[in-house]
């Protein structure tokens, strides 16, 4: 299945005014599998089999997603992310990449019959979030799951954010809020990564760097953390941990 999305260049250009910076951070995380493993885990019981993963970048996500749906819709607003896609997924035909603006409605779109929606850091780049999560459920079948995973702990927000094109980081009661405003039943709301609090307050309140979080690390840095992240996983799950880097959110379609 394919199909053409055109897109205005301008619009893209707007939207992605230092794309050359975000897919080499893109490129960066992709070393760090195990963060996308924990990520995904978290998520997996409400997988279900025709996915959209939304504002996907290169795919580090989705090919994930891809070993347990039967079919992944990959899109992301990037040229180079959507040429990055189909190079990737090629001989894949269970995933399918598009260009789509978050921006845009989803008329393209309606025809997939998504049971399931993904949105790992992608929400606090968009300035109207609550719509964005209402055209989710405009395309969403019913008894859909949303998943997203979002930067948390309002007070952790500086010069990393700002760099990296976030609105907001947001607090638990306000992504249950932000759900529920756009048709959504909030399921669960959960911390993720108590170990990554102090180091990133860190080097955005404190050291105040102007760049993505991954960009910030040197290679043997970024080495050992992702020997690290299956232990932090452990701990996270066994703990239950009362603060963290990052919030999940699973939801349920509702009329």
């Amino acid at each position: 299945m394919s199909a053409v999305h055109e897109i205005d260049v301008a619009t893209i250009e707007s939207k992605l005014p230092l794309e050359g910076e975000h897919l080499e951070a893109l490129q960066r995380m992709k070393t760090l599998d195990a963060y996308y493993a924990w990520s995904i885990d978290l998520l997996r019981p409400w997988i279900g089999n025709r996915v959209l993963d939304a504002g996907c970048g290169i795919g580090n996500g989705t090919a994930l997603l891809a070993e347990q749906a039967q079919y992944v819709l990959a899109a992301d607003l990037s040229p180079q992310n959507v040429q990055e896609l189909r190079s990737r997924f090629a001989n894949k035909p269970s995933v399918e990449p598009i260009q789509l603006d978050l921006d845009s409605d989803f008329t393209t779109i309606t025809d997939r019959k998504i049971d399931t929606i993904v949105c790992l850091d992608v929400l606090e780049h968009i300035e109207d979030d609550v719509q964005l999560l209402r055209r989710f459920h405009s395309i969403a079948q019913p008894d859909a799951h949303l998943l997203i995973k979002v930067p948390a702990v309002k007070w952790l927000y500086g010069s990393v954010d700002t760099a990296s094109g976030h609105f907001r980081r947001y607090a638990l009661q306000e992504l249950r809020d932000k759900a529920k405003q756009a048709g959504w039943e909030p399921l669960s709301v959960r911390w993720m990564n108590a170990f990554g609090v102090l180091p990133y307050w860190f080097k955005s309140r404190v050291q105040k760097r102007q760049a993505n979080l991954s960009r910030t690390f040197s290679p043997w840095q970024l080495t050992m953390i992702r020997k690290a992240m299956p232990w932090m996983q452990r701990i996270d799950r066994i703990v239950g941990p009362p603060i963290g880097q990052s919030a999940v959110l699973v939801a349920k379609r509702i009329d």
